[in-house]
């Protein structure tokens, strides 16, 4: 009887994890496009931030991208909290709790775009930080587990980390490029807005990285513990 309810929880959360990387991968690709199709080379990723593909009055697609980070977002919020319900030790529930935090952050970004400035901005530190809290929390959990099914989460968590500690320590490197300062308390406006704009933008850049990275850990996740056959062999 446990065993079951631990598959019905492990295939609920597969499945809402699935629905939210679709809703994810849908708005933004198609906010990319459409952009690239209307602006074509005046339109870069390497100089416009997501933040600023989802801002109303400046981008014809923003509804579609910021509805996708929402509703795909909160997809996923889901699916941790059914692999929270999943979880047997400590190391695993702040894992998941983390995560939580994580795409509830991800989801005010979409929902509060950056024309809501202030709440924005709050909402891409938290997202930052909680991102880079879950990967070291998962870099751990993997290893106490020691389980070869893990092993693309472990990747996965270990580039996330690596993306949101280059982001946070910017100021260290950022000279080494030839960047110009960042005012104290404006890293986070810098990564979503940057003006006038070089015409490579480490911080947009590494979080566009942030936000691909994330999925593909998110998928991996389900492809390799929410899977019910996959989840025996991973507790």
């Amino acid at each position: 009887m446990i065993i079951n309810k631990t598959e019905k929880i492990a295939r609920l959360a597969y499945l809402f994890g699935l629905l939210g990387l679709f809703g994810l991968f849908l708005g933004i690709v198609i906010s990319v496009l459409v952009e690239y199709i209307q602006y074509g080379d005046k339109y870069s990723l390497l100089q416009f931030s997501l933040s600023e593909l989802g801002t109303y009055n400046r981008s014809s697609t923003a509804i579609l991208i910021n509805g996708g980070l929402f509703f795909g977002s909160l997809s996923l919020t889901m699916s941790c909290i059914f692999g929270l319900q999943m979880s047997q030790r400590l190391s695993g529930g702040l894992l998941w709790l983390s995560l939580i935090i994580t795409f509830i952050s991800l989801a005010a970004i979409g929902l509060f775009p950056l024309n809501v400035h202030h709440l924005h901005i709050q909402a891409v530190s938290i997202y930052i930080y909680f991102g880079f809290f879950s990967a070291a929390l998962c870099i751990i959990e993997c290893a106490i587990k020691r389980k070869a099914a893990l092993s693309m989460p472990f990747i996965f968590s270990g580039i996330i980390l690596l993306i949101h500690g280059a982001i946070l320590s910017h100021e260290y490197w950022r000279e080494s490029l030839g960047a110009k300062p960042i005012s104290d308390g404006m890293l986070f406006q810098a990564i979503v807005s940057q003006s006038p704009k070089p015409e490579v933008w480490w911080l947009s850049i590494l979080f566009w990285c942030s936000i691909v990275t994330m999925w593909l850990w998110m998928l991996s996740i389900c492809r390799w513990y929410f899977l019910p056959h996959r989840q025996m062999k991973a507790n």
